[in-house]
């Protein structure tokens, strides 16, 4: 139990952490003022706490600024957007009706795009309407990336930013609101007018849709390329899943209808006591092959001819699989007018801009880029090293330890006598040493994540 004097201390310890954190607040708020963002302060009461809202908002000239920092993409000119499904025009080929087919309102346009430039604003389609011009998703980046450079700290410390607050504690969370209800009206409206909540609720996240193809153009729209791209890997893997399902499916079918067809395992259950096994350690018993019968059994359904086949059959569907979601990824991509972006337009991490002691041109692209130099480099990368060393070490010695550890569970279940555990002792050990591992690699992820972090930010 806690003394008063703990219990006072640790009260003194969170009046200051408390203190601490609305300064950080206050000064956050200032840089965030001073950066061109609208503050709006909103508080809602319960009879268990009080909620603090702060609302953020862009002013247009805040927007087109960051839209040429962040090269933001613009409309030159609208087109048409037809829908491109390999399933859709194979079955109009055939004739038949496509039953994934659905009809989804307020289709966005494709666009001709370039990177936005405010001296050229004019020429960008749909500039003279403020209100409308720039998406919510890309407003809700772009006062993103103003809440992921303003300082709430020192800068030596690197106190940037609104994810290392969320991670401290300073802010509880941070989120874009959404855009309206996504009940649907109780009277009948037009489905044009629909708002893109209430879309996507209705065509996409509903259960009667889940064999329906994804609008995957308003996903875009309401959520971004990186969530779209995610949800079309995801159904076009669910897609491709179908075939090796059912090929799976039925060689296990066959294997399980000619199991008691099996000469192997026949043999082995008729044979009796007519072979005597030698012992599997030195101090095990004799036993007769006959009393493995129900193993032999088992394992026909893995190890059958039509594995063989189905083995094959999965390495030709993984590359082909693979091919044609590079394909599909890149089709994406150009339709969305984000090939190579990080590669050619992600700006330098915010937590490392504020670290950086210098500014030095980039050979590539000709623009000042934060930089360190080759002194404020090689701790760090020393350090790294050393980190990186360290973890392989210890991986060393899991590995070895998990070897250790299935040798030690073979030879228990050697010594227990008993004839079913002695015959499956080295499949015991190999599952229950796979189970260890997976639980060592999970646990050395977080370490291997929260090492990251702290070696990133340092």
């Amino acid at each position: 139990m806690k003394t008063s004097a703990q219990a006072e201390r640790d009260q003194q310890r969170r009046a200051r952490r408390r203190e601490a954190n609305e300064n950080h607040r206050r000064r956050f708020h200032r840089n965030l003022l001073k950066a061109g963002l609208l503050l709006e302060k909103e508080q809602t009461l319960s009879e268990r706490r009080s909620l603090h809202y702060l609302k953020l908002s862009a002013p247009w000239d805040l927007l087109v600024y960051y839209a040429e920092e962040l090269c933001i993409r613009a409309p030159l000119q609208a087109q048409p957007n037809p829908d491109n499904n390999a399933s859709d025009r194979f079955l109009q080929r055939l004739h038949l009706p496509n039953p994934m087919y659905q009809y989804v309102p307020n289709k966005p346009l494709d666009y001709y795009t370039c990177a936005f430039r405010r001296s050229k604003l004019q020429r960008f389609l749909g500039s003279d309407f403020h209100a409308t011009y720039f998406t919510n998703t890309q407003r809700s980046r772009i006062v993103y990336e103003v809440l992921s450079r303003t300082m709430y700290g020192k800068r030596k410390h690197a106190e940037v930013g609104i994810e290392r607050m969320l991670k401290e504690g300073i802010y509880t969370a941070a989120f874009p609101p959404h855009e309206g209800p996504y009940e649907m009206p109780e009277y009948e409206v037009a489905l044009e007018s629909l708002n893109p909540r209430q879309i996507l609720y209705r065509y996409w996240a509903s259960w009667s849709q889940w064999y329906k193809y994804q609008p995957l153009d308003h996903i875009r729209e309401y959520f971004g390329e990186k969530v779209a791209i995610y949800f079309a890997w995801l159904g076009f893997y669910t897609a491709w899943l179908l075939p090796a399902a059912v090929v799976g499916t039925g060689i296990f079918v066959s294997g399980l209808l000619t199991m008691g067809s099996n000469t192997v395992a026949q043999q082995v259950c008729d044979s009796g006591k007519e072979f005597l096994m030698c012992p599997l350690c030195d101090t095990c018993k004799t036993w007769y092959i006959s009393e493995i019968c129900p193993m032999a059994k088992v394992g026909y359904l893995f190890d059958h001819p039509g594995t063989v086949f189905f083995s094959i059959f999965m390495s030709f569907w993984a590359v082909t699989f693979l091919e044609y979601w590079k394909r599909k990824n890149a089709t994406l991509a150009h339709h969305w007018d984000c090939m190579d972006f990080q590669e050619d337009e992600e700006p330098p991490r915010p937590e490392f801009a504020a670290m950086a002691p210098q500014m030095e041109q980039n050979p590539i692209t000709g623009v000042k880029e934060p930089y360190f130099p080759e002194r404020a480099r090689l701790s760090r990368i020393l350090t790294g090293s050393m980190v990186i060393v360290i973890m392989l070490c210890v991986v060393m010695i899991f590995l070895v330890s998990v070897i250790m550890y299935r040798g030690i569970v073979s030879m228990m279940m050697y010594h227990t006598g008993n004839s079913i555990l002695m015959t499956q002792a080295g499949n015991i050990a190999n599952i229950s040493s796979t189970m260890v591992n997976l639980v060592l690699i999970l646990l050395m992820s977080q370490v291997y994540t929260s090492l990251a972090e702290k070696l990133t930010r340092w």
